[in-house]
């Protein structure tokens, strides 16, 4: 117990100092400090225990709220701090299950679920973020469209231009970046949250401290009504303005992403073995990379017909080997 006391301690001061330095610097750092401020946790919940990290998370949010007020040690708990406590409890969750005519062995919780709680925790960061920017719809727009006036004025300062924008051009600017804020944030806080889960698995599974076995990745599958998670999220965010729109949007965000994840995983799948695997990966990502919306959609669109598609039932494998940790 003392050494889960220490860790996490040790975790929630290193995940202090990583936010608090997310406030200085050039904004490439800023973005990264920000980016890995949770690792710390993630690593002492998935080495130790969710005790540890929540432990941390704690040191953390008391740390914080010394230095800069209960409101922010609030919103960093809730936003920072708070998710590597459920994520690394339900990561390690199990249970001893005894299949009919099998001998007893430890049933983990599904690595597709844990994935859907990303999404949802992405959301409500996305949805706190939102309410950082403002009250309400109006106020998240005036608040957003000072931001792009200071930044294009910033920008024009280095590059000795001192013309300023057109005050149409960044209200139309201002309405596009609104339309996409939010699902772009859900994606983006999903993807923050998966990235230091799984960059903390392997650091503890090449450490042989991870307390579960590696799930195989290429196997990843979601509960059969999720699909209509995403519509609902989609339909409502078309339909409802304010808040509640945003919400939606946040969500479908956010869930477009997991698809996008179960996309890649069944194209994972079904390439193992083949000779060209190595190339169809590379094409897969490239396009990923520089076709992002359109390679996204098809990869997304891989996913959600799943539960119909034979792509994986046709190419049914063992999973590969246990060995040093490598493409799924």
């Amino acid at each position: 117990m003392n050494k889960i006391i220490l860790v996490g301690i040790a975790a929630g001061l290193v995940s202090f100092i990583a936010l608090m330095s997310a406030t200085t610097g050039t904004p490439v750092l800023q973005f990264l400090m920000f980016l890995i401020s949770p690792l710390p946790l993630f690593l002492a919940g998935l080495a130790l225990g969710w005790r540890a990290a929540a432990i941390g998370a704690v040191t953390a949010g008391i740390s914080i709220t010394l230095l800069a007020g209960p409101l922010v040690g609030f919103v960093s708990s809730g936003s920072q701090f708070g998710p590597p406590v459920l994520l690394t409890y339900l990561a390690l969750l199990n249970r001893e299950a005894a299949p009919e005519g099998k001998a007893t062995a430890t049933e983990w919780y599904p690595i597709g679920r844990l994935v859907l709680w990303c999404a949802v925790l992405g959301t409500l960061l996305s949805v706190i973020l939102l309410m950082m920017l403002g009250k309400d719809s109006n106020e998240v727009q005036e608040n957003l469209s000072q931001i792009l006036r200071q930044a294009f004025e910033q920008f024009r300062a280095q590059s000795g231009d001192a013309k300023p924008v057109p005050e149409e051009d960044l209200e139309a600017m201002t309405r596009v970046a609104l339309s996409l804020l939010p699902a772009a944030s859900g994606m983006l806080m999903t993807g923050i949250l998966l990235l230091n889960l799984y960059i903390a698995a392997r650091v503890t599974d090449a450490s042989g401290m991870l307390s579960r076995s590696w799930p195989d990745l290429a196997t990843l599958s979601y509960p059969p009504g999720t699909p209509l998670v995403l519509a609902a999220s989609v339909v409502v965010s078309s339909v409802l303005s304010g808040f509640a729109g945003m919400t939606a949007a946040a969500a479908s965000g956010a869930f477009y992403f997991a698809y996008v994840l179960l996309g890649l995983a069944i194209v994972h799948y079904v390439t193992r073995g083949n000779p060209g695997r190595f190339a169809i990966l590379w094409a897969v990502y490239f396009a990923l990379f520089f076709l992002n919306t359109i390679a996204s959609l098809v990869i997304a669109v891989i996913g959600l017909t799943e539960p119909f598609s034979p792509l994986r039932r046709n190419f049914m494998r063992p999973p590969p080997p246990r060995g040093p940790p490598g493409p799924d």
